[in-house]
């Protein structure tokens, strides 16, 4: 009886041990500034989900993606715009890596933009911009928008009706 005891004590022991040690490596990766975005479903795939913006104490960005609905085997790129998700015409900004369909995660780093700009947490808060989720890098998958979100400045912008129109990329 008093192994059985012992042995729940020390498991018990462990687990919380565990448990602590994600929130400090958690709290010495990161300052605590952090904003979360709706993406929502842009073509007939019932895909949904968000993307946070986490500031690290080194100053870089962690981007991370997360998407409902995917499954396989699949990667889907991501990437940032400048400009309203309505806009055919946007830019790139910066592609992110790519989502497994997975896990349907995906995580960047950041520190600059495609046009060598540094990008940081406070440049994310004001940054008019969005984020799309494509079904495929190729293709007819490349033009089909899997989901999509404005960030920064540009999720003030909304249409009078509540729906968001999200255009297809500018091809490359």
């Amino acid at each position: 009886m008093k192994n059985t005891l012992y042995a729940f004590l020390l498991m018990t022991s462990v687990i919380i041990a565990s448990c602590s040690d994600d929130d400090q490596a958690e709290n010495t990766l990161f300052t605590g500034r952090e904003v979360t975005y709706n993406l929502l479903q842009g073509s007939d795939f019932p895909v949904y989900g968000t993307v946070t913006f986490k500031e690290r104490k080194d100053l870089s960005l962690q981007a991370v993606v997360k998407l409902e609905g995917t499954e396989g085997d699949a990667v889907h790129p991501a990437h940032m715009h400048y400009g309203d998700i309505s806009n055919p015409d946007a830019e790139m900004a910066l592609p992110l890596n790519d989502l497994s369909a997975k896990t349907g995660e995906s995580l960047t780093l950041i520190t600059k933009l495609m046009d060598e700009t540094p990008f940081g947490y406070d440049d994310m808060m004001t940054f008019g911009g969005s984020v799309k989720v494509h079904l495929a890098a190729t293709g007819d998958g490349k033009s089909v928008v899997l989901a999509g979100g404005n960030i920064g400045e540009d999720t003030k912008a909304s249409s009078i009706s509540g729906r968001v129109k999200i255009a297809v990329c500018k091809s490359e």
